[in-house]
C-alpha cells in the first residue's frame, strides 16, 4: 500500500509499506478521506515529539476491508468515522469494561503508525457509524470537533457567559460554534488572518480581533468591563498566545487550554492563584460520547462543515499538502488527503 512517511522534520515522503492485517478484535479499514491537523503540522515542524519516520495522520473515515476474530463480518463494506486514541488491551478499563475508558490510550499517528495511507488497522470498537445526511469527507473531519465538545463540557457555559477562543485554526472554529450554541454571550475570537474570520462570523463570533494588535490584553479586558472575560480558551499551541490566558481571563473565570506543542510555556502559577482561575487542561477528543454527539449535531443541520475543507490533495501530493497546512498557505484551514 502507499503511505505518507514524515522521515524528518519537514521532510515528507510517499512510500510502499505492506498491507496491514487485522487482529483480534481488530479491523482493516481502507482510509476514504483523512484530514490533516495542527498535531500533524506540529510534527511536520519538529515542535511535537515524533519518532522518524512515522506514518502521521489521526482523523479519518473509511470502508473496513477485512475483519479480526471476534468481529462480525458484516462490517465489511460499510464505512465509518473512526476514533483515533487506541486503547492499551491489558489495563483493568479494557479488560473488565468499555476499552475507550482506558486511561493508557494513545493517538496513532504519533505513538503507532496513522492513517496517512490506503490502509490502516484499527480496534472494532474504534469505528463509528456515520448517520445519514452525512458526508464520507464529513465524518474525516470529526477530530477538530469532538476535542471542542471535550473542552465545552468542562467549562459548562452559561447563557450570556462572555467567551474568549484564542486562535481560529479548525479546533478554535468548532469551540467557538459549540460556544455560541451553549448560549455564549459576547463570543470573541482571536487570529492572524483575517480570512476566517468570515468562517468565525458564521460560526456566532461577534468580535474578531487581530493576535498581532499591540495593546491586546488591554483591549480585551476593556471590552469586558475591564477584568476581561469569563472564559478563555487557547487553541493556538502559540507560546504567546498561551503565555496571556491567565492575563486575559477575569477573576474566578475559567480558562481552558488545547493547543499544544513542546515549546509552550508553563502556567503561571502565582497569577491563576491570585485570580482564582479554575484552568482546564484538554488533552484530546475525551472518549465518552463526544464523536457521536458531534457527528449529531452535524446530522442536525447545528454545524456546517463545507467552508472548513480548503483544500483536497491525493496521497502522491501530501509533500505539498503538509507545507499547505502547516503554513496556512492560501487561507488553509482544514486540508483533506484522498487515497
Amino acid at each position: 500500500m502507499k503511505a505518507v512517511v514524515l522521515t524528518g522534520v519537514g521532510q515528507v515522503e510517499v512510500q510502499e509499506r505492506p498491507d496491514p492485517t487485522a487482529d483480534p478484535l481488530h479491523v482493516v479499514v481502507h482510509v476514504d478521506v483523512a484530514s490533516l491537523c495542527g498535531t500533524d503540522a506540529h510534527q511536520y515542524e519538529g515542535r511535537i515529539d515524533s519518532p522518524f519516520p512515522r506514518v502521521p495522520g489521526h482523523d479519518f473515515a473509511g470502508t473496513v476491508v477485512s475483519v479480526g476474530s471476534g468481529v462480525d463480518e458484516s462490517l465489511v463494506g460499510r464505512q465509518f468515522a473512526v476514533k483515533p486514541s487506541l486503547p492499551c488491551g491489558t489495563c483493568a478499563a479494557c479488560v473488565d469494561g468499555p476499552s475507550l475508558d482506558c486511561p493508557n490510550k494513545k493517538l496513532i499517528g504519533l505513538w503507532s503508525d496513522g492513517c496517512f495511507a490506503e490502509l490502516v488497522a484499527v480496534p472494532r470498537v474504534n469505528l463509528v457509524p456515520i448517520p445519514d445526511g452525512v458526508p464520507i469527507w464529513g465524518a474525516a473531519l470529526l477530530e477538530p470537533f469532538a476535542v471542542a465538545l471535550n473542552c465545552i463540557d468542562r467549562l459548562q457555559i452559561k447563557l450570556g457567559d462572555s467567551v474568549l477562543v484564542l486562535g481560529q485554526g479548525p479546533i478554535g472554529l468548532a469551540v467557538a460554534r459549540f460556544a455560541a450554541l451553549s448560549g455564549a454571550g459576547r463570543l470573541t475570537v482571536t487570529d492572524v488572518r483575517e480570512e476566517v474570520f468570515e468562517v468565525s462570523r458564521a460560526f456566532g463570533a461577534t468580535d474578531c480581533l487581530d493576535s498581532r494588535t499591540d495593546g491586546l490584553v488591554e483591549t480585551i479586558r476593556e471590552m469586558h468591563r475591564g477584568v476581561g472575560p469569563d472564559i478563555v480558551v487557547e487553541t493556538s499551541g502559540a507560546p504567546a498566545a498561551s503565555s496571556s490566558v491567565i492575563d486575559l481571563v477575569r477573576k474566578e473565570g475559567k480558562a481552558s487550554f488545547i493547543g499544544y506543542a513542546n515549546d509552550l510555556p508553563g502556567i503561571p502559577v502565582v497569577p491563576m492563584m491570585l485570580k482564582t482561575a479554575t484552568v482546564f487542561g484538554i488533552g484530546g477528543n475525551g472518549g465518552r460520547g463526544q464523536y457521536e454527539r458531534s457527528l449529531e449535531l452535524i446530522r442536525a443541520g447545528r454545524v456546517d462543515l463545507s467552508p472548513l475543507v480548503t483544500h483536497r490533495f491525493s496521497l502522491d501530493d501530501a509533500p505539498e499538502a503538509f507545507e499547505v497546512a502547516s503554513t496556512k498557505r492560501d487561507g488553509a484551514i482544514k486540508v483533506l488527503l484522498e487515497p
